[in-house]
């Protein structure tokens, strides 16, 4: 499918969602200059449900006010009309109608996962002291717009990518397979198409983007992290959990937020994530269902872990391997270049009596050659046992593979195997020669 036929679409189609014509009144309403509060309360009036919803929100803890909120306008002054022109737009996509059957998607566990993002959303921008945590809420609400574009309109190519029939790594690679383009930039279309805040826009199009993250893009950088502590999906592609992790921190860190802060945020989004669906009139499941989730993701992260403790396992045997096999190889350049000094002074030793006492011949000096003869003898039966010691060394040292680790130090100690091994030959009657020098 080409991106640009889904891009139309959204640009041009007149029932985006199938908005209930309440939501579609607001949207156009707040689109003119002039708009008023009051104009906006008469519109939600005509929508029960919707009415029922804003009240409710007004009233919550979310927002901790004393006195009860009786009518819309009230709840328009407290929420503002952005929020409100957010929530209209939530609470009709938040929908189970809006998801089709043959997308395969379960509904509750897909709205568990908008709502614990938008949950971790607000709780992370209170730990940060941030002056408007319901705007935190309302992207963290709207931050997955894209994915309900796709299973409302294109539910049977969606399921591909939900039951990872495609070829890909990650969701959003899956997605550029089927689509030509992600749920991030889709909703950032749609956003646009709704003249939503540049905040949410924003948001929306780069929750899944962990490149150039800059301390000052405040609302960017929570629903980064609301997203990363969710770890909810509808599909079966999940992040690497070192990957995930590794951004978890380092998200957290641009934020300032400590372990301890995130720690605690992660282990309350649970209850607080089921009151948020309460107020919102969302349908997540009871909190036996909710921790059944939990509890499969648990177990999906210990597999992770397991798994990833036996690459590390296989990639530590790898990496001792490699080092035994370097030490082996530079243990052996060593001593074959320690043996070869050995080879070449014997020999030196040998042609240094050869030549003189070829000279002491050439002058008829036989006294000299006799008297000389003893320390001559002995100079060469020591060089013959320093060479015949080196032969042997070389073929110990020659299968050096096979050693079960043979380190640069036992190299370097060429000269004490060197002299042990010609103490020992000392200790014989004689060097064996070979067969041809005995019938010299």
């Amino acid at each position: 499918m080409e991106k640009i036929a889904v891009i139309d679409k959204i640009h041009k189609s007149n029932e985006l969602l199938s908005l209930p014509q309440a939501i579609s009144e607001i949207l156009r309403e707040m689109n003119k200059s002039e708009f008023s509060a009051e104009t906006l309360s008469q519109i939600i009036l005509k929508d029960p449900s919707l009415t029922s919803r804003i009240l409710k929100l007004a009233n919550s803890p979310f927002y901790h006010r004393l006195a009860h909120i009786t009518n819309v306008n009230q709840a328009i002054q407290i929420l503002g009309v952005t929020t409100v022109k957010c929530l209209a737009l939530s609470s009709s996509i938040l929908n189970p109608e809006k998801i089709e059957k043959s997308s395969g998607v379960d509904t509750k566990v897909y709205f568990t996962s908008v709502l614990t993002v938008a949950t971790a959303a607000e709780k992370i921008a209170r730990a940060v002291s941030y002056e408007a945590p319901d705007e935190a809420f309302i992207a963290g609400l709207l931050h997955d717009i894209g994915t309900m574009f796709f299973l409302h309109y294109y539910p049977d190519k969606y399921r591909l990518i939900i039951e990872q029939k495609v070829k890909a790594k990650t969701l959003l690679d899956a997605e550029l397979e089927v689509f030509e383009v992600t749920h991030a930039e889709v909703g950032y279309h749609l956003a646009q198409r709704w003249q939503l805040p540049a905040y949410i826009t924003k948001a929306i199009s780069e929750h899944h983007s962990f490149i150039n993250i800059e301390q000052h893009d405040v609302i960017n950088n929570i629903i980064r992290l609301a997203c990363l502590l969710g770890n909810t999906s509808s599909s079966d592609y999940v992040m690497d959990l070192e990957e995930r992790l590794d951004k978890i921190n380092h998200v957290s860190k641009v934020l300032a937020l400590t372990k301890e802060q995130v720690d605690n945020i992660s282990t309350s989004l649970i209850a607080y994530t089921l009151k948020q669906a309460e107020y919102l009139g969302v349908d997540i499941g009871n909190i036996e269902e909710m921790i059944t989730r939990a509890n499969k993701e648990i177990w999906q992260t210990y597999l992770m872990v397991e798994n990833l403790f036996k690459e590390r396992q296989n990639l530590s045997r790898k990496l001792l391997n490699e080092e035994r096999a370097r030490g082996a190889m530079e243990a052996k350049n060593i001593a074959i270049a320690t043996l070869s000094h050995y080879l070449n002074n014997a020999a030196m030793a040998i042609y240094g009596r050869s030549q003189l006492m070829r000279m002491l011949y050439e002058k008829k000096k036989i006294d000299k050659i006799l008297d000389n003869l003893g320390n001559t003898l002995d100079i060469v039966d020591k060089s013959i046992r320093k060479i015949t010691a080196v032969v042997s060394e070389i073929k110990e040292i020659s299968p050096i593979d096979k050693i079960e680790f043979y380190n640069m130090s036992q190299a370097l100690n060429i000269d004490d195997r060197i002299e042990k091994r010609m103490k020992e030959m000392e200790k014989e009657s004689s060097i064996v020669l070979p067969d041809e020098a005995l019938h010299f």
